[in-house]
């Protein structure tokens, strides 16, 4: 009888670590339950361009992708396959590698995880042809439990998490707890080729879940409040990729790493402690509240001279329909500080999120370049808001001025210059222009920081 577990990470994520996937498969295999994991896109021969997230940009050869299927299957003969359904954009992809999967053999019993999963599971199971069964929320527990009833022949009923399809009709099971993270153990990288890990974007998280409560993020409703991993998992994680893979992760991840936290300096202690070699471009996200002079010393000290924050917007209005508690005067002190040790910060903005008008952009926009001619920011990012499955926005948008105007979700991504959405007093167009114009911003102080500082670097050798 099959007793083997396949996941999958869908195409459009070249060489992005599947990190979600990658723990549950340790935990299951740790757990008796032998899984394997497929990064699709690693097997693609073809040469696809990809964006500057590292996503594949376009349509995809869905002849390539069965064909790697059916090795694969072939090879490993699953019971189950279960495909990561991260970000709402790939859903399109998972729906067809799930089709494909049935065609392949129709005994496989198939399921379907991550965060668009989890907040369109009863739209997920209705539209995706051959999808059995969506595990919600957490994975690890859910999946571990779903193995068992499969293998031992019971009844789904009493596996808690997860949305079944049966005879045309749909059932939702009560959800599953959050379980201890201190349950889950060091990935094992070994489940994946050795040069796909080498190539990867590979980021490291300390945490599971949001203390914060910002409108547009899908951290506090997937994750719910904030739970710690071991630091001694991450640090065997970061010496595992040294020794066996001469690399690194290209740095943390994560909503909860402020510098007034505990783990911050506990964690870059045990770096230092444990002899951990950083690349030279590692960098953290934090909160730009949370900077203080101490959190950078230890930044420094660690050997780590790049941050990314999230400002989203200068306009006040913005932000408070956003919920974030920013204030003018705490972004700028914590620029100023990053700067006086010279911290390369990148700082995230968010255009066409409810608040927001072509003034308001306006003035976050002359806010933005005034920071950049300052050197109080290096670089940035901008996206156009998405109004996200799990947020109020999407189950409730006309209460906040928004107006859907596509449920294609292969358009649902925020690094595009094609929203999805617009707002009652700020049209797609204008929300375009505005993001045109910031992006145009943006790249010109990007390359002219990374200019001048090959040229400080070039000075210095020879001096």
């Amino acid at each position: 009888m099959k007793k083997r577990c396949l996941l999958i990470s869908p195409p459009g994520e070249l060489f992005i670590f599947p990190r979600g996937i990658m723990e549950i498969a340790t935990f299951l295999n740790r757990r008796g339950f032998p899984t394997t994991v497929l990064p699709l896109g690693f097997y693609f021969k073809k040469d696809y361009p990809v964006d500057e997230s590292g996503f594949i940009k376009g349509n995809i050869d869905q002849m390539e992708v069965y064909h790697i299927l059916i090795d694969t299957i072939r090879s490993v003969d699953p019971m189950v396959i279960g495909v990561s359904n991260c970000y709402t954009k790939d859903f399109h992809n998972c729906v067809d590698i799930i089709k494909m999967c049935k065609e392949i053999d129709a005994r496989i019993i198939t399921v379907m995880g991550g965060s668009h999963a989890t907040f369109c599971d009863v739209e997920s199971i209705q539209t995706a042809p051959g999808l059995d069964i969506v595990v919600r929320g957490e994975g690890e527990w859910v999946m571990l439990n779903l193995l068992r009833a499969i293998y031992e022949k019971r009844d789904y009923q009493a596996v808690k998490g997860i949305t079944i399809g049966e005879n045309g009709k749909i059932r939702r099971n009560e959800d599953e707890i959050h379980g201890s993270l201190a349950e889950i153990p060091p990935v094992d990288f070994g489940l994946l080729p050795a040069d796909f890990v080498k190539m990867s974007y590979i980021h490291g998280i300390l945490h599971r879940g949001c203390a914060y409560h910002c409108k547009y993020c899908i951290e506090e409703k997937f994750w719910g409040k904030p739970r710690p991993y071991r630091i001694e998992k991450v640090i065997q994680e970061m010496e595992m990729l040294q020794k066996s893979y001469q690399t690194q992760f290209t740095g943390l991840e994560e909503s909860m790493l402020g510098m007034h936290s505990k783990k911050f300096f506990q964690f870059f202690q045990s770096i230092r402690e444990n002899d951990i070699r950083l690349p030279t471009d590692f960098y953290i996200t934090t909160r730009i509240d949370t900077v203080t002079d101490e959190g950078i010393d230890t930044m420094r000290q660690t050997g780590i001279s790049r941050t990314c924050v999230g400002i989203e917007s200068f306009s006040q209005k913005v932000l408070r329909e956003m919920n974030k508690s920013l204030s003018f005067e705490s972004v700028h002190s914590g620029c100023e500080k990053l700067m006086r040790n010279n911290i390369w910060l990148t700082g995230y903005w968010l255009i066409g999120h409810p608040g927001d008008d072509a003034h308001e952009a306006d003035h976050t926009y002359g806010q933005f370049k005034s920071f950049l001619e300052k050197g109080l920011l290096k670089s940035g990012y901008a996206f156009i808001f998405v109004p996200y499955p799990g947020t109020e926005f999407f189950y409730d948008p006309g209460k906040y001025g928004i107006r859907i105007f596509s449920y294609d979700w292969s358009r649902w991504r925020r690094w595009t210059s094609e929203p999805v959405s617009c707002l009652e007093n700020f049209s797609s167009s204008e929300i375009v222009a505005a993001y045109d114009k910031a992006t145009d911003l943006l790249s010109t102080y990007k390359k002219l920081n990374q200019y001048l500082a090959s040229n400080r670097e070039r000075v210095n050798f020879h001096s």
